[in-house]
């Protein structure tokens, strides 16, 4: 183990915790404690994300490229898989350790079951928060939460997890920056700079494309949900009862079947592409705030950090807007048997754009902090592509 005093980020939902009687921060407290008593060094567990030391904290710790002794444990439940604020912090951090080839200092607890994450999954469509929680060796705590906190079982359990951490904390190998491997290049003659900027830079047209026919699909299942409601409509002015509105309702299930299907394909190439090439992202970013980059590399960096503020701004708007209708037909399904295998397609689809935008903001906060002095040629519009182009509006009505 370093010098350095271990932090870990203790990344749960405040309601979680009122619900379970405190017994969450209750048991980082005792992980604390017991991995103190087995190291001899004190642990750091940061708990209150609306603080600013919260934040701060995990900001300079990230950064600094983790030094191998900052862990994040995700407390899993239904309610964290839920908030934005619990999934933008797994997604940052798991791009930032694998950046650095240190994803074991992601650290899950299974607190209260999650189907997908024990794969009993009834047909629900994948989450790829979930995805990245299962490739790493999470503890089972389903049971364990039930049992009394001064019980031998449970005091065994804690003092098994805090071996754990520090076992993993141990062997966590010194940060190594991960290239992505590129096709063509050979070990002797590996991508320069230019070479993998300039393969990233031609990926961010693909990119926008995918979100644009995302949103004319999205605006697609707008129009004929709002077909079904004036259809309802009818029927009801008519006497057509509930029996009418269930006509109804299995008319717009087989009108959405294959929209559904387009925007579930959209939104895995969407989400995969982008988290496929975070990590040697992020490396890149801190490659060219780090490094003293020759001119050639440094408007290299200026050109595709461009490219990437305007991606991130243009699907900012599309994202707000898809968050809106994710919880409109989230509210939809429930009156309706029939439509929720496609609103549930739909809304995960959804859900992989959202969790997208997070990789890019990181990616944006990341170029905002990285300061590679004045411009060698001259500035791009604001708003514009390289070609002083407006890019085009990708925002779904």
């Amino acid at each position: 183990m370093t010098n350095e005093q271990p932090a870990g980020f203790w990344s749960y939902t405040h309601r979680d915790d009122q619900l379970d009687d405190g017994r969450i921060v209750r048991l980082s407290e005792r992980i604390a404690s017991a991995f103190e008593m087995i190291t001899g060094e004190p642990l750091e567990i940061f708990l209150d994300k609306r603080s600013i030391e919260w934040g701060d904290a995990w900001r300079a710790r990230l950064d600094s490229a983790l030094t191998g002794t900052t862990f994040l444990i995700p407390v899993v439940t239904p309610k964290f898989l839920k908030s934005q604020e619990c999934r933008r912090e797994v997604i940052k951090f798991a791009g930032h350790a694998a950046s650095l080839g240190l994803e074991e200092l992601l650290l899950p607890i299974h607190y209260v079951n999650v189907p997908q994450l024990t794969q009993e999954t009834d047909g629900q469509p994948a989450d790829e928060v979930v995805e990245l929680i299962s490739k790493r060796q999470w503890v089972d705590w389903r049971e364990l939460r039930l049992e009394d906190e001064d019980s031998p079982v449970y005091r065994q359990a804690v003092h098994k997890l805090a071996l754990k951490i520090a076992d993993v904390l141990e062997a966590a190998p010194p940060a190594t920056p991960v290239v992505p491997p590129q096709q063509g290049w050979t070990a002797e003659e590996p991508p320069g700079f230019i070479e993998v900027m300039a393969e990233a830079e031609a990926a961010l047209p693909a990119w926008l494309n995918i979100v644009e026919k995302f949103a004319s699909v999205i605006t697609l299942i707008g129009m004929e949900s709002s077909w079904a409601g004036e259809e309802m409509t009818k029927s009801d002015d008519q006497g057509g009862g509930f029996s009418g509105r269930m006509d109804v309702a299995e008319q717009l299930a087989g009108r959405l079947a294959e929209p559904a299907e387009q925007v579930e394909a959209l939104g895995s190439q969407y989400w995969s592409t982008l988290a496929s090439i975070d990590p040697g992202i992020i490396g890149f970013i801190r490659h060219a705030g780090e490094s003293d980059l020759t001119p050639e590399d440094r408007q290299v960096a200026r050109d595709f950090f461009k490219e990437i503020k305007q991606l991130a701004a243009v699907t900012k708007d599309t994202t707000s807007q898809l968050q809106g209708f994710s919880d409109s037909i989230g509210g939809a399904a429930r009156g309706s048997s029939r439509l929720r295998p496609q609103f549930r397609t739909i809304q995960a689809a959804v859900q992989k754009v959202i969790d997208s935008q997070t990789v890019l903001d990181e990616w944006n906060r990341m170029i905002e902090e990285t300061d590679l002095g004045d411009d060698d040629q001259p500035q791009v519009p604001s708003g514009g592509d390289a070609a002083g182009q407006p890019l085009r509006s990708t925002t779904a009505h």
